[in-house]
């Protein structure tokens, strides 16, 4: 009654699979709490900074992750966001945030 080798290792490699799959889970909820503060941080320099332009597909892939996280956490994170901007600003100046940001995200934020 001991196990022969060839299902030891698909139980290992299920296992492998397993810890991987919930990995990668963990690592997109966290991908997911940060895209949400970056939108809450993005949507608060928008109407601070001179901005023509912020991007659509910034904003809809926030939203496919607050329906994941729910609407209380991804509240909480996107005030976090919003608060991000608030103490950098007050930190470095309005002006420079804004410069820095077009400056580093150039695809989401324009003039």
């Amino acid at each position: 009654m001991y196990p022969n080798k060839k299902t030891s290792r698909s139980s290992l490699t299920a296992l492998v699979m397993l810890i991987t799959l919930l990995s990668t889970q963990s690592a997109s909820a966290q991908q997911c709490e940060d895209l949400i503060k970056m939108d809450g941080l993005f949507t608060k320099a928008r109407t601070e900074c001179p901005f023509g332009y912020y991007a659509w597909r910034f904003q809809q892939d926030s939203q496919v992750c607050m329906e994941k996280i729910g609407k209380g956490a991804s509240k909480e994170l996107f005030i976090k966001g919003q608060q991000t901007f608030d103490s950098k600003s007050k930190a470095m100046g309005k002006e420079a945030l804004c410069q820095k940001l077009l400056r580093d995200f150039p695809m989401t934020v324009k003039r």
